[in-house]
């Protein structure tokens, strides 16, 4: 009984990020990194003269072999999970591959990011744009022209954590708190329906505590380090804040997808998954904003954090709900 419930469990989480991988990227042309494309890209499309396009805004490819022939046009972004890409046409737009392969042969006026397989320059493969590989190996063929600068997971992750405000940028903030958001709620979910109840009824006084908890959290620290002897005391301390931050806005982002799901699809209501993917998913870009992005991010985490300390990291109930909590 225990072993299909944890089956289901993990069929869901599997669909959640599937689903919010190909929504964030599937949808929008170029939004990986489309602004890290040299101009030259597009002013070479538009002067050239060009057959019509074959197939517009291609749908994402889950597992199988795509193959772009050369009588083909792409016009769209295309996006891949695992299985093989070949492209010995040409692609309008950037190609996206998660865990497969790309050979090109072809024309490409955009990026190529590749995360966990190999890319293959032929010696017809013609690039105008930026390549990204990460998590995998590209191969240049001797007589490739492509005209692009080639990044790894340095850069990227560079770019994430200096949040330049680009679209591969936001990308990755959503991809990964939605990612931190179905681990704690697969691995805690008790921990994280305790902490989202107390939100949900003592949210004033959470709010309160975790304000005065980041007060007056540097002078402790100050104290701890000043003593010397217990300076591990000080990293466990800083630690355990980031880890109760984090479960603390893991929890905020469940409650607003149980809302923004009741309102807007109440036929998916009882999905924890897709309650937990649209709520991070929607607090993540909601930080994002200029000017008032930082607002919300702070607040949420703040909010968070004193339920945590008020449930005690959610290993109780503070307040006796109303209704009986629900998995």
């Amino acid at each position: 009984m225990l072993k299909s419930v944890y089956k289901n469990v993990l069929e869901r989480v599997l669909a959640g990020i599937w689903l919010i991988i190909a929504l964030v990227v599937g949808v929008g042309a170029g939004l990986l990194v489309g602004g890290n494309a040299p101009a030259k890209a597009a002013s070479i499309s538009t002067a050239r003269n060009v057959t019509e396009c074959t197939e517009e805004h291609p749908k994402p490819s889950f597992g199988s072999t795509v193959v772009v022939s050369n009588s083909d046009r792409i016009c769209g972004s295309l996006t891949t999970f695992g299985g093989t890409t070949v492209v010995q046409g040409e692609v309008t737009g950037d190609i996206v591959a998660f865990a497969g392969s790309v050979i090109i042969n072809g024309q490409v006026d955009g990026n190529v990011n590749l995360y966990g397989g190999n890319l293959t320059l032929q010696n017809s493969a013609h690039i105008d744009g930026a390549i990204h590989v990460c998590g995998g190996q590209w191969i240049e063929g001797a007589d490739s022209p492509f005209h692009s600068t080639v990044f790894g997971c340095t850069e990227s992750f560079t770019s994430l954590l200096a949040g330049d405000g680009s679209p591969g940028s936001r990308f990755w903030l959503v991809f990964t708190w939605v990612a931190l958001a179905l681990l704690l709620t697969v691995l805690l979910p008790e921990h994280v329906m305790l902490v989202r109840a107390t939100i949900k009824s003592k949210w004033r006084r959470s709010f309160v505590l975790g304000l005065l908890t980041i007060l007056l959290t540097p002078a402790v620290l100050s104290v701890l380090i000043a003593l010397i002897i217990p300076i591990p005391l000080a990293i466990i301390v800083a630690i355990g804040l980031i880890a109760a931050w984090a479960l603390g806005a893991v929890a905020v982002g469940w409650l607003i997808g149980d809302y923004l799901v009741h309102m807007v699809a109440p036929h998916y209501y009882s999905s924890r998954s897709i309650q937990v993917v649209v709520g991070s998913a929607v607090l993540a870009l909601a930080g994002t904003l200029p000017y008032i992005g930082w607002i919300i991010s702070i607040g949420a985490g703040l909010l968070g954090l004193g339920a945590v300390f008020l449930s005690r990291f959610g290993t109780r109930l503070y307040v006796q709900p109303k209704q009986p909590l629900t998995m």
